[in-house]
């Protein structure tokens, strides 16, 4: 089975269009609450989702209860994909959803051509670092997250890696 396709029946993966800009600020907004303590603003804004529209996808995970999780994937120059955002609903954390997404996000970015996917973590979650190198990315170097968006000077960001192999089964895709 796909990862594009979940293994409950009743949850639905779908790309997010700009009809549903307005759902995701305040779904992505309190998912990342407690997470939010060293920002002086919410983690986005209207503004920023339009422009994630227009750079990127948003891929959604509902069921009958909603949205309940929500990855962002972006597709670069030279066979590059970026992954961020990952987001499951609060009241449904702990349970893979994460490890899922991401998955979900990798094979979004494989199947269009990337060989590398990219993420962005600041290192004030060491549990988020490891979470990331036990699912095979890598620290590649470091950056600053810098103001306005935060209200310390800036942040240690660490721009994480990781290659993709081919899926075993894209050359069987192709001879049909």
């Amino acid at each position: 089975m796909s990862l594009l396709q979940t293994e409950n029946t009743l949850a639905g993966l779908r790309l997010a269009t700009t009809e549903d800009a307005d759902r995701l600020v305040p779904f992505i907004n309190r998912t990342f609450a407690p997470d939010n303590y060293f920002k002086s603003t919410e983690r986005t804004n209207p503004s920023q989702v339009a422009e994630y529209l227009r750079k990127g996808f948003f891929l959604l995970l509902e069921d009958a209860g909603g949205l309940f999780g929500l990855v962002y994937t972006e597709l670069r120059e030279n066979s590059r994909g970026y992954i961020g955002m990952i987001a499951t609903d609060p009241d449904r954390q702990r349970g893979g959803i994460g490890t899922h997404l991401l998955q979900i996000g990798e094979e979004f970015c494989r199947n269009r051509g990337s060989c590398v996917i990219e993420i962005s973590v600041v290192n004030l979650r060491p549990d988020l670092v490891a979470w990331y190198q036990r699912n095979g990315y890598q620290i590649v170097g470091e950056a600053a997250l810098r103001p306005p968006r935060i209200s310390y000077p800036s942040l240690p960001l660490h721009p994480h890696g990781k290659s993709l192999a081919p899926t075993s089964n894209a050359g069987a895709e192709n001879s049909n």
